[in-house]
Parts: C-alpha cells; sequence; structure tokens
C-alpha cells in the first residue's frame, strides 16, 4: 500500500529495533550497515547494500515476506522479480534477503519521464501484470489473498463506510446512494467473473525502471486471486485519474496526454470486453479510494486540508453518476459491446 500516512508514523515508533535487526542480518552476510540505503516502502522497512536488498516487516507475527518468497517460486521470468536469497523471523519480526535489481523506483523517476517514456512504461507495467495474470491460480490458492487489502467484506460493510463519510459531511446522501448502487452491481458481477493471480498492489512504487524500461515488478505481498479489473484499475488510474500539482509534462494543445490515454485504452478494452467488466472496474476503483479516504481521515496529520487530498478527489469523481474519471473508458467498453451485440444478431 503506497499512500497510507499511518505507516509513518509506525515506522518512526519501531526505527530502533528494526536497524538492529538489519545491521545483525548484514553482519552474518559480511555487509556493514553503514553502507547501507533505506529504499522505499510503506508496510515494510526496505535497505540497500553491496547488490542485497533486504526487507523487513514493521509489524511483528506477520507471514506476508515468507509467503511473498514462495510465492516469488511461481512467477514467470518476466516478471523480473529478485532471487530470494534468505528468509526468516527475528524478534518476531519476518524479513527476506535477496538480490538487488538496478534501476529507481517506476513512481520516484515518473515526474522526470517524458510522454514517450510513461507510455513504454505503462505499456510495459502491465506486461508484466498480464505475466502474473498468467499463473496457475491452483498453485498460486494457498500463498495468495482471496480478497484485496482494501476490500471490505460486502455490501453493507461498504455501506457503512459511505454513510460515515455523510455523517462526516464529506459525501453527500446523493453521493452514498451512487455509491451503494455502483458496488450493489460490482458484487452481482463480481460472483458471476472469472479470476486470475493478481499483483494486487500494482502501483508504479512497485516496478523498477531502468535504462529506459521496466525491467521488474516487486511486493507481492497483497497479491490476491481476483478478477483482472483489480490491477486494471491502477494502470487507468495513472492515465485517467485526477492529477498531481505540476504534473504531467508541457503538453500544449493536450496531444500528447491523448495519446498516453489512448495507449492505456487498448491495453484495458480485452480485460473489460465481458459482461460485467465495466462494473468490475468501477467498483474496484470505488473500494480502493473509500478505503484509503477512510484511512487518511483516520490518521490526518500532516495532510493538508481533506479537499486536497487525491482519494477524496477521485472518490468524489467517481460518484458523480457518469464514472468519474473512468467515464471514457466505460463508455467505449458499452458502445464497443453493444456493436459487438448488433454484429452477432446479423
Amino acid at each position: 500500500m503506497s499512500e497510507s500516512p499511518y505507516f509513518q508514523h509506525y515506522e518512526r515508533k519501531t526505527m530502533a529495533r528494526l536497524v538492529k535487526i538489519a545491521t545483525n542480518i548484514f553482519a552474518r552476510n559480511g555487509i556493514d550497515f553503514a553502507n547501507a540505503k533505506r529504499a522505499g516502502g510503506w508496510t515494510n522497512a526496505t535497505w540497500l547494500a553491496d547488490g542485497r536488498a533486504l526487507r523487513l516487516s514493521i509489524k511483528p507475527g506477520s507471514e506476508a515476506i515468507r509467503r511473498e518468497a514462495r510465492l516469488a517460486a511461481l512467477l514467470p521470468l518476466d516478471t523480473g522479480y529478485p532471487t530470494i536469497l534468505e528468509t526468516g523471523v527475528t524478534e518476531g519480526y519476518e524479513w527476506s534477503l535477496s538480490m538487488e535489481i538496478a534501476g529507481e523506483s517506476l513512481g520516484q523517476v515518473w515526474h522526470g519521464l517524458n510522454w514517450n517514456e510513461r507510455i513504454t512504461a505503462l505499456r510495459q507495467l502491465w506486461q508484466k501484470a498480464q505475466a502474473v495474470h498468467s499463473v496457475e491460480i491452483s498453485a498460486a490458492a494457498y500463498l495468495s489473498r482471496h480478497q484485496a487489502w482494501f476490500n471490505v467484506i460486502n455490501p453493507e460493510q461498504a455501506s457503512v463506510q459511505a454513510a460515515g463519510l455523510a455523517h462526516q459531511g464529506i459525501l453527500s446522501a446523493h453521493q452514498v446512494d451512487i455509491l451503494d448502487n455502483a458496488l450493489f452491481r460490482y458484487w452481482t458481477a463480481l460472483s458471476k467473473a472469472g479470476c486470475v493471480l493478481n499483483h494486487g498492489d500494482l502501483t508504479l512504487d512497485n516496478a523498477i525502471w531502468n535504462e529506459g524500461r521496466v525491467v521488474a515488478l516487486l511486493d507481492f505481498e497483497f497479491a490476491v486471486i481476483a478478477p483482472a479489473e483489480l490491477d486494471l484499475n491502477e494502470l487507468v488510474k495513472c492515465a485517467f485519474g485526477p492529477g498531481e500539482t505540476g504534473d504531467p509534462p508541457p503538453d500544449p494543445d493536450g496531444a500528447c496526454w491523448e495519446q498516453l490515454q489512448q495507449a492505456v485504452t487498448d491495453l484495458a478494452m480485452p480485460v473489460l470486453d465481458h459482461q460485467g467488466g465495466n462494473d468490475l472496474l468501477l467498483g474496484y476503483a470505488i473500494l480502493l479510494e473509500l478505503w484509503l479516504l477512510v484511512d487518511w481521515l483516520a490518521h490526518p496529520e500532516g495532510e493538508g486540508p481533506f479537499e486536497q487530498w487525491q482519494p477524496y478527489r477521485r472518490l468524489v469523481s467517481l460518484v458523480d453518476g457518469k464514472g468519474g474519471y473512468l467515464a471514457p473508458i466505460l463508455a467505449l467498453n458499452r458502445r464497443r459491446q453493444a456493436a459487438s451485440r448488433r454484429a452477432s444478431t446479423l
């Protein structure tokens, strides 16, 4: 998960213990911790040193990192997942030591990429996601989740969360009604949908960019068996979601932005081309932003007015009754499916 401020505060509370554990693990492998560089990560603390990467859980008692290490053996080489050297548990904190993948987080370099590089990056990110989707479900079932980390259990639970936002004056009653209706359609579609192994947290931060290409997809602790629309939501959000201040690169006539959106649209259409595809994409988008907004509201320190938060901006867009920022994708898919039905009757 890459957007919860909660982990920042948890990290400060436990960092001294984690540093001690990391120091000892590196030392056993002949590596001086003084040479280690802290890498990104919210649910885990990560250090890089001497061609090695150490991931250490910030919560004791977890098994996610070791489960991911076992899942890694099933992943196609195309995902670029690093070689696991060792796993273990120290003082209740699990960890894994792997070979380091050269490059930088795609999320870190994204603002410096030009339009062509962004298009290339998103295409290659989806190629790696598709490699994950090709894994045999029966082999991955016991090593993956069967519910996304942000997913509530049922429509009633989601309605309670949405009603809470209405009670706080963050959403209107009308917006809550739209949200409830969209999620009702989502759960209906979900009960009939085909599933694949999803990465489960397909953000830019979980991909490595090196020398002009995406070379690896990392952090599979949230891998989940679900419809492919779950992963697709993250990809579509990069092209259609509300942007950040100061981004994207210069594009005077909007042509470059249109090319990026068209590239993502071309990737999305085959996934959505089935009954319920639109409802699944919109449902996953709403559930993710709903979870993030509720979480941010619980830990708002230093985040500024909630009206400026990305989860709020995205959720408000999605409950406009038309699909919000997903509307172009959803409308095109409806037109394509209608045309296909007409052609089949001729």
